[in-house]
């Protein structure tokens, strides 16, 4: 981590001002990330911090889009759809476990924390795959709407309670890979219904 006396020698951007609450997301949760701690974080006063960003609800999303960035591409491989598809979440829920509370917040945005260019993207692919356009949007929504749930049910998981129900001794990957591979499933058997489907 810089120093202060090196922190202030470097000019404040929004680029190191989305950095830096990077950074606090991955150590502190995303509720550990405030304009006040940001700026002690970069050293500056608050109102330096909002010069480049209004509020925190665009930094949250700044940081959301930075963050996504970090997974895996999302596209069609020589293997299949299916393989492209399992490799890209299971990389998405790793890189978003690395920042609690954030999945959390991206599931309750209409785009589940994504750009529209990003959503759109994600659509895109499974048309690519053979699916009908609106069965393709929902498709992604839905492959999306797991990976931010799962995140958000281990975030608030109650160990004790886990423990209690039996449900200690499987992992959170094996969850994950479990729904990943489940939701793989369902979409092959709605893809092999051909045009009905995109009707339902």
């Amino acid at each position: 981590m810089a120093t202060s006396a090196a922190r202030r020698q470097e000019p404040l951007s929004r680029q190191r001002v989305v950095a830096a609450s990077m950074e606090l997301a991955r150590e502190r949760g995303l509720d550990g990330v405030t304009m006040r701690a940001l700026a002690a974080e970069l050293d500056v006063t608050p109102m330096a911090v909002y010069y480049h960003v209004r509020n925190k609800d665009e930094l949250v999303a700044l940081v959301a889009e930075s963050v996504l960035e970090d997974a895996s591409p999302l596209s069609l491989a020589d293997a299949g759809w299916e393989t492209a598809l399992r490799d890209h979440l299971l990389a998405l829920w790793e890189t978003l476990a690395k920042y609690p509370g954030l999945s959390s917040y991206m599931i309750n945005l209409p785009t589940l924390g994504t750009t529209e260019s990003s959503y759109a993207k994600g659509a895109r692919f499974f048309e690519e795959a053979g699916f009908p356009p609106r069965l393709a949007k929902l498709a992604w929504s839905f492959a999306l709407t797991f990976i931010h749930g799962r995140l958000s049910v281990d975030a608030k998981l109650d160990r004790s309670a886990a423990r209690a129900a039996g449900l200690d001794t499987i992992a959170a990957r094996e969850h994950v890979v479990f729904g990943v591979d489940a939701i793989i499933a369902g979409l092959k058997g709605m893809l092999g219904e051909g045009s009905d489907a995109d009707h339902a």
